[in-house]
């Protein structure tokens, strides 16, 4: 049986455009965002599969994967 076929785009993310299973790279580990915390002053705080947390603040920008057909 064969799998399907996951097709991921890489795509820049700021606090503003960040979504739910973006996976982000810090360190040279990935890690899947599984919540979003909107907080003051437009920044956002990460939260991780594993559990750990990331501010992200408004002038912030990333290079996440997405994987296609999330916007």
């Amino acid at each position: 049986m064969s799998r399907p076929q996951v097709v991921v785009t890489v795509v820049d993310i700021t606090s503003q455009t960040v979504q739910l299973h973006d996976v982000i790279t810090i360190g040279g580990q990935a890690f899947e965002i599984s919540d979003l915390i909107e907080l003051p002053g437009r920044a956002k705080r990460l939260r991780f599969g594993t559990g750990e947390t990331f501010t992200m603040h408004a002038n912030t920008t990333l290079s996440a994967t997405r994987a296609a057909g999330r916007r």
